[in-house]
């Protein structure tokens, strides 16, 4: 079992699956997902090895890479080779930086990064000065032997656990979340419904939300500023357990789902004709898809002879456009004015009804990503810690002196000639 996992502990092989994966990862930002089969049939026709393109969409899953089995799996063995490597290489490594050990012989030195011979040193004062570069010192007989920067060691390890975290949390998120979209009217209650994405093993909670209210806020010019909704989160029996506004990137959290506020609409309008003794209610049609929204409806006034009147609206506060089949304007009018259509016929407009649009998404992962990130942010701070070594050898009458550390090097040279300069000032 050993052998096994230690074919996974290898460099070349994750390097390899981390360009495989970030390969098919760039690829998948090209290609459209989740679009509809149609699409590809209609945009991927050109030929390939005889076939259209599109039929290797549809056996490879190129229009959903990121949940393609396949793309777990790489994930999968991605994650196990960091595992490998960090139980069977790194965990040693750590464990074997934490001995210490002394040169009994001078040829040891030969090796060291910077090494130098004294005549003298006093002991005292040499662990003294050690122990001042926060060094950890240990002596047998004429041996010394220091480190410092051990907790620079455990940096690697973290860095592991920490891409290991990510994976879990993205390949959790991938299974067992969803979004969904919902457009709502102003004071209706609604549910999870219209589910837009969701992974294998999604649940989809039976939770219960009311939109209170509504409004769009304009900036000087007339153009949007925000839109802004007013939610409560209900209990079966109707009870209110929580309410907050939302808005654009302030959304409402509760057990495990958010609440965003990404679009609205018109979904009807309430008009008073002077014939009709109540309120007539007529749904709207959008008919702009472009940043500036329009929306349209009818006001039959004589069914027989297909007469009536065309209703525009072009935003949420209360202005409209009224024409003849022809079409031809016949006024402009606002919220509560009345409009006079012809010497029997007068118009009035009420109210509009007014639809928030609210994506809910649920990503069970997302708290393992966060701390995968959290810990990749220790680890880089960790990695900037230098691990050093001094060994000293005091034998045939003379001091050997030598260290090395993994990084920083110009710095540790420093602090060696300075011990040194303190064992030349020590001799004469």
């Amino acid at each position: 079992m050993k052998k096994f996992f230690r074919y996974f502990a290898n460099l070349k092989l994750a390097i390899f699956l981390l360009l495989l994966i970030a390969g098919f990862s760039g690829l998948g930002s090209i290609i459209e997902q989740e679009k509809p089969f149609e699409f590809y049939e209609a945009n991927y026709t050109n030929l390939f090895l005889g076939r259209p393109v599109w039929v290797y969409f549809k056996s490879l899953s190129l229009d959903h890479i990121y949940s393609a089995w396949w793309f777990f799996l790489l994930l999968g063995i991605f994650g196990l080779c960091l595992l490998s490597c960090t139980f069977l290489q790194q965990f040693p490594a750590l464990k074997f930086a934490r001995r210490y050990y002394f040169y009994t012989y001078s040829s040891q030195f030969n090796k060291l990064n910077y090494t130098f011979i004294s005549d003298t040193v006093i002991k005292s004062q040499l662990c003294y000065r050690l122990i001042n570069e926060q060094y950890a010192v240990f002596q047998k007989q004429g041996c010394f032997y220091g480190h410092k920067g051990l907790i620079g060691r455990v940096g690697p390890v973290i860095v592991h656990l920490s891409i290991i975290c990510i994976l879990l949390g993205s390949i959790l998120g991938a299974v067992r979340g969803f979004t969904a979209q919902e457009f709502i009217p102003k004071s209706e209650v609604f549910h999870i419904q219209n589910i837009v994405k969701g992974g294998n093993l999604a649940r989809i909670p039976q939770q219960t939300f009311r939109v209170n209210d509504f409004w769009v806020n304009y900036s000087k010019t007339g153009l949007i500023k925000q839109f802004q909704s007013d939610i409560s989160v209900l209990t079966g029996k109707g009870q209110e357990i929580a309410r907050k506004t939302i808005s654009v990137n302030n959304p409402l959290i509760f057990k495990g789902l958010t609440l965003y506020q990404t679009d609205w609409g018109i979904t009807g309008v309430r008009i008073k004709l002077s014939n009709k003794e109540s309120i007539i209610q007529l749904p709207v049609s959008r008919i702009s898809d472009s940043a500036q929204k329009l929306w349209i409806t009818w006001i039959p006034l004589n069914i027989p002879d297909k007469t009536g009147i065309l209703v525009v609206l072009n935003n949420a506060r209360g202005k409209v456009e009224l024409y003849n089949q022809r079409p031809q304007l016949i006024d402009k009018m606002s919220l509560g004015q009345v409009v006079q259509i012809n010497a029997l016929l007068s118009l009035k407009l009420i109210e509009f009804i007014s639809s928030t649009g609210i994506q809910i998404k649920a990503d069970p992962g997302i708290t393992i990503i966060y701390i995968g990130f959290g810990f990749l942010i220790i680890s880089s701070f960790l990695s900037y810690i230098s691990f050093s070594e001094i060994w000293v050898l005091e034998k045939d009458k003379k001091v050997f002196f030598g260290g090395t550390t993994n990084r920083d090097k110009v710095k540790f040279q420093i602090e060696m000639s300075k011990l040194e300069k303190s064992f030349q000032k020590q001799k004469n």
